[in-house]
């Protein structure tokens, strides 16, 4: 049992991957570089602070720059000179220094920078030349600015000016006090006019100007002289410190130093660019010009919150993601080419590109370049087997030994190699097919596998020892190898027919000991039993279909991918809960290489990229400064009608009204946050307008058209490249309704429709009335109306009637008036016939009957008769003749009825049995007895005077 455990140690020991840990760079920070023309003012950058809000200021000889992570912005003194040389951001405010000037920015109602000058609480006649440095004193409300002659202290309501006890460079305010550049004593510490206590050792700094002072948290002190000279104060004086560097400084000249956050010094200097020291002093790094900076003179750097450098030169600036889980191992640190292969061997890093391999000493001292080149070549692999490094590259395949190479194979296009330990031999893939070495008599013996000529470029051994190899535009083989025979006894192939999606682009990998085959289709995986390929579960739920073109794992079971061009990596993928980072690689994916690009995991800290040029250095272990929140800043908030634009007047709180003819309202927000910075993203969400949050965009302003009245919350949040997500800010506003839809215009509106409502009700109801009494009028006069037709037609039918009656009398009269004379006729002839007859009896009964017809013609009787009927039909009509016209007879009487009854003179001669010459002297008698006029007719007198008669009635 412990043999067992024993050999098991042994294995482990022999096949781990070596690991190498150290404080050096493998290679350099990614910098980021800001000209002139790029931020907008001037070229000369003095001095770099930050705010809490995350905005970078940088005095600047245009004024004060200021950059928020999006915009770059300047701010001026409005004066002839708005040189700055100093800045310092405390709280809200910004103070500055220049020449002859010092004050501070701090923002006003309408969220603009403005200058408030100090000088005013200074005498007229106190001069300085130019305040240099900027400091924070007791608390935050004291500030201290010094210049070469004057120290001022502004405790937020007066200026107190101090002078130094004697001729000083610069100042440095430590500890409450003045620590100053003194040329007769080296360095003077002082307060108020007094001299203090000088250190010990201050007279190794006379005839040097300090440019620096470091006070660490420990209490040390380290003063930087523009010379070189370094010392340190632990206690007991200032003695040497480095010496190592300070020929380089004395060459490239101090002009600032800063302690990182990590306990490093970085110190920028005139000459060449930034070195960083280690807690030793020794040198851990170099960037310059040649590096990627902006210029090779420093004139100040800045640590942000990020833990990242900011860097003033004298032309432009600077980032130098100097806190960052990547660097960049390229011709800058003396690599060529791109990057195709990596390994760890003998404590040395080996480097293989298209221009030979490169070898670095991680634990050896900082030298430039860092990479030595052993050899030239386009190599395509390194590998460690059995305690050999292997280069596979175009001239052949090669054994490397210190800084020398042995050539084993001299085939062209050793793509990669393999060890098979049950026969001890070496299986190399190449341009024309699959080679096996060996070892005899301390001699490489080659020998190429026939039976198949395919280019081999990935090659891996199943559990069989089955050598499976993919080709990029034709398909998978399966190798069954005669090592006796040295020969390929069996090919099969896979393609379409056994599962892949297409034959071309198929990549083979050998992850966590399971072989994957990644095609245009996805990841698949060998079935054996049904000799077919089967989609790969885990790795297509999480990683999608499109084709991964390298796949590799590391020491924990993490496994990094290639996808589309873009490096990714799938966490826990043997846990429950696997997930993948993607986002965190967009900081690298334009560097990497699009030519066979791969992923060597070296160990725990140390993950290479291949790129274009050379190799991305990735830090799994990196620590990400903890934020508790990134900052996110809306940096404005306007309102306009397409022409015209409102800036709100602050962006706190409050709530905006805006007036609707202003209703597009604009929004900008910045993500101070500059690793990265290009790769943050915003959310953003108008509550009151957007049903659901925007997706993550890396726009930076939003615009809202013709929004409606109401009341509306902007919200919006960012999202940094490492997936740190930002407190949510808020705008709130309201859009004021039109004039026309206002409150008070509503109020108006309900006024008017009252008003509206009672003039038409009174208009209606006057109408209405009108209309009633028209109505009522109208019934009123259909009604005389209907009465006076009703009397017409009762008159009419009256005098239809008295018409008819009339006829009937006149009829009547007539008949009469005919009997009569028939009866006067009869009788006449019956007396002529009873004087004739000679029979007395006869002539006597003749003569009675003639008697008794006598009777029956009886005027009077007739009369009466008629007279009454005449009285039915026209009442009183003889009782006014009588009254009125008592002349009258009654046969004159009789006469005037016939008339009214509208009889001719014939008819009434024959109704009253006279002739009409008689009827015509009577109607004149008549005439003249109604003293009527010559012109006036007898009828129309006569049925005037029934119309009298009718009208009293």
């Amino acid at each position: 049992m412990k043999w067992n455990l024993l050999l098991l140690l042994i294995i482990t020991t022999l096949t781990s991957q070596p690991s190498f840990s150290t404080n050096k760079q493998l290679g350099i920070p990614i910098v980021n570089q800001f000209s002139a023309t790029v931020y907008g003012a001037g070229s000369q950058n003095w001095s770099i602070t930050q705010n809490e809000d995350g905005f970078i200021y940088i005095a600047n000889n245009f004024g004060l720059l200021e950059f928020n992570g999006v915009n770059w912005k300047v701010h001026t003194m409005n004066k002839g000179n708005n040189n700055l040389l100093s800045v310092l951001a405390i709280g809200e405010k910004i103070f500055v220094g220049g020449q002859h000037e010092f004050g501070y920015f701090q923002r006003n109602k309408k969220h603009e920078l403005k200058y408030h000058s100090l000088l005013q609480f200074i005498d007229q006649g106190d001069t300085f030349d130019e305040i240099w440095n900027i400091y924070k004193g007791k608390n935050d409300k004291e500030i201290v600015f010094c210049s070469h002659r004057k120290i001022y202290k502004y405790d937020g309501q007066k200026v107190q000016s101090i002078t130094p006890p004697e001729n000083i460079h610069y100042s440095f305010y430590v500890n409450d006090d003045f620590l100053s550049s003194s040329p007769s004593l080296g360095l003077l510490s002082w307060n108020n006019m007094r001299i203090l206590p000088q250190y010990k050792g201050i007279e190794l700094l006379k005839g040097h100007m300090v440019r620096s002072i470091i006070n660490f948290p420990n209490g040390q002190l380290l003063a930087l002289s523009h010379d070189g000279v370094l010392l340190m104060n632990k206690g007991k004086g200032f003695e040497p410190w480095a010496t190592s560097t300070w020929k380089t400084f004395e060459r490239d000249k101090i002009n600032d130093a800063i302690l990182l956050k990590d306990n490093t010094i970085a110190v920028g200097t005139q000459n060449n660019g930034v070195y960083i020291l280690d807690e030793n002093g020794e040198v851990k790094l170099h960037i310059n010009k040649k590096s990627g900076l902006s210029d090779m003179t420093i004139y100040n750097i800045f640590q942000d919150h990020s833990e990242n450098l900011w860097i003033a030169h004298r032309n432009g600036l600077s980032y130098l993601e100097l806190h960052s889980p990547f660097s960049l191992i390229n011709e800058k640190v003396g690599i060529e080419g791109g990057g195709y292969s990596a390994t760890y061997f003998n404590n040395l890093l080996y480097l293989g590109t298209s221009n030979g391999v490169f070898q670095y000493d991680p634990k050896g001292h900082f030298k430039e370049p860092f990479y030595q080149k052993m050899n030239i070549g386009h190599t395509y692999n390194l590998t460690v087997l059995n305690n050999q490094l292997f280069q596979g590259q175009h001239e052949g395949f090669y054994s490397l030994k210190g800084n020398h190479n042995q050539l084993i194979s001299s085939h062209k296009g050793a793509w990669n190699v393999v060890y098979i330990p049950s026969v001890d031999a070496y299986i190399q893939g190449s341009y024309d097919g699959i080679y096996i070495h060996r070892i005899h008599n301390n001699e490489w013996v080659s020998q190429k596998l026939e039976g198949f000529n395919e280019s081999s470029r990935l090659i891996q051994l199943d559990n069989e020892n089955n050598i499976w190899m993919s080709h990029g535009f034709k398909g998978v083989y399966k190798l069954k190898v005669d090592f006796e025979r040295n020969e390929i006894s069996k090919v099969d192939f896979y393609g379409k027919e056994k599962g892949f999606y297409t034959n071309v682009l198929i990549n083979l990998f050998k992850v966590n000991d399971e072989l994957v085959f990644c095609g245009e289709n996805g990841v698949f995986i060998y079935n054996a039993e049904k000799d077919v390929f089967e989609p790969h579960t885990l790795y297509n739920k999480l990683l999608g279909k499109e084709r991964i073109s390298s796949l590799v794992n590391d020491q924990e079971g993490n496994v990094y991918f290639i996808q589309k061009n873009k490096v990714g990596l799938l966490y826990d993928t043997k846990s429950k809960n696997p997930y993948v980072e993607r986002q965190l690689f967009e900081r690298i994916n334009k560097y990497i290489s699009d030519d066979l690009e791969s992923i060597i995991v070296i160990d725990h800290s140390n993950v290479l990229i291949t790129a274009k040029e050379g190799f991305i250095r990735f830090n799994p272990r990196f620590k990400q400064v903890v934020h508790n929140q990134i900052p996110l800043s809306v940096t404005s908030f306007s309102s306009s009608n397409g022409i015209d634009l409102i800036n709100e007047t602050s962006l706190s709180d409050m709530d905006h009204q805006i007036t609707y003819n202003f209703n597009d309202v604009s929004f900008s927000y910045a993500c101070p946050f500059f690793d990265g910075l290009e790769y943050n993203t915003y959310q953003t969400f108008l509550e009151g307008f957007d049903k659901l949050p925007k997706d993550w965009s890396t726009t930076s302003t939003i615009t809202y058209t013709n929004l409606k009245e109401g009341d509306y919350t902007f919200k919006v949040k960012a999202k940094n490249i490492y997936g740190e997500i930002s407190k949510v800010q808020e705008i709130h506003f309201s859009i004021l309704p039109p004039w026309y839809r206002s409150t008070l215009a509503y109020f108006f509106y309900l006024l008017a429709s009252c008003l509206i409502i009672y003039l038409v009700t009174r208009i209606s109801k006057i109408r209405y009335s009108k209309k009633w009494l028209s109505i009522v009028g109208q019934k009123e006069q259909q009604i005389v109306d209907q009465d006076g037709t009703i009397k017409q037609l009762i008159h009419e039918k009256h005098h239809q009637e008295i018409d008819f009656k009339n006829k009937e009398l006149a009829l009547s009269a007539f008949h009469l008036s005919q009997r009569n004379a028939l009866m006067t006729s009869i009788k006449a002839e019956l007396i002529k016939v009873s004087t004739a007859t000679n029979d007395v009896k006869t002539s006597k009964e003749i003569h009675q009957l003639a008697i008794r017809i006598n009777k029956e013609i009886d005027d009077e009787k007739d009369w009466a008769r008629f007279k009454d009927h005449f009285n039915l039909i026209h009442s009183d009509f003889f009782e006014y003749f009588k009254e009125h016209y008592p002349e009258l007879t009654t046969q004159e009487l009789k006469i005037c009825a016939y008339i009214k009854m509208n009889m001719s003179t014939k008819d009434i001669a024959n109704a009253l049995n006279l002739s009409v010459r008689g009827i015509e002297t009577s109607r004149y008698r008549i005439r003249k007895k109604l003293n009527l006029e010559k012109g006036e007719n007898l009828l129309d007198f006569i049925a005037q005077v029934e119309t009298t008669l009718e009208s009293s009635t």
